[in-house]
């Protein structure tokens, strides 16, 4: 009887197994699909396949793009300016073709990342050749990627001259550019510079937390260091 019990227990018993091995797998295989990437999809303006992209009247640069994608072209499009950093996603370009879209220029390091370039077509574009295009001059002369010929659109001097026959010592650009050079974990108000025996040094004042800071220029370190100390709302007031 005791048999027959168990075997019975065990009977009824398999399809509670079944269930349960078959929700186990279930919840494994969702959880393995979820773990997938998303693979970007091809934006609603473009035409693409496994290695190329060809996108008409785009109103701007899709971020989409699939990112294998060896070729991809822009055909009559609505944009003028194209973003900084707009082909980072797509770093195995090949072959990009920016031509007939009314660009007037196009921001510095466009083609960064893009090391597998052999072929860049920006023909049929209005470019303005001033001190913003002045890399692109530059850039052409170091490339390695093929590049067909394009022509100023403006100013009135530059007008239809070769951009790839330009020199960068024909651009008379006065250009700051700005980096941290070094860190101080200092607050201010107020910081000025001064000279004394031939030294730069500079002063940084604190006038609420009644600091005021001297720093001098070290030459052998190439930084500034340290030269003094005031403290006290009254010597501040002084100095200040």
């Amino acid at each position: 009887m005791e048999r027959e019990r168990i075997k019975r227990m065990g009977n009824a018993s398999r399809p509670f197994r079944r269930i349960a091995y078959f929700l186990c797998l279930l919840s494994v295989l969702l959880l393995t699909e979820g773990k997938k990437p998303v693979k970007p999809k091809c934006p609603a303006w473009c035409t693409c396949t496994k290695d190329n992209a060809l996108c008409e009247n785009a109103r701007s640069i899709p971020r989409s793009v699939p990112p294998d994608v060896i070729s991809l072209s822009f055909v009559r499009s609505a944009f003028t300016k194209i973003p900084e950093g707009s082909f980072l996603l797509t770093p195995s370009l090949q072959l990009l073709s920016l031509a007939n879209n009314n660009l007037q220029s196009l921001p510095k390091d466009i083609f960064k990342g893009l090391d597998s370039l052999t072929n860049v077509d920006l023909r049929g574009n209005a470019f303005n050749c001033d001190c913003k295009l002045k890399w692109l001059v530059e850039w052409l002369g170091s490339t390695n990627a093929t590049v067909e010929d394009i022509y100023c659109e403006s100013p009135p001097e530059y007008k239809k001259r070769k951009i790839n026959s330009l020199s960068s010592k024909e651009f008379d650009c006065i250009i700051t550019e700005f980096e941290v050079f070094q860190s101080l974990p200092y607050q201010s108000l107020s910081v000025d510079t001064f000279s004394y025996m031939n030294d730069e040094h500079v002063v940084i004042a604190q006038p609420f937390t009644g600091k005021c800071i001297f720093l001098e220029w070290d030459h052998v370190e190439v930084m500034f260091r340290n030269y003094d100390n005031i403290t006290g709302m009254n010597n501040l007031s002084y100095y200040l």
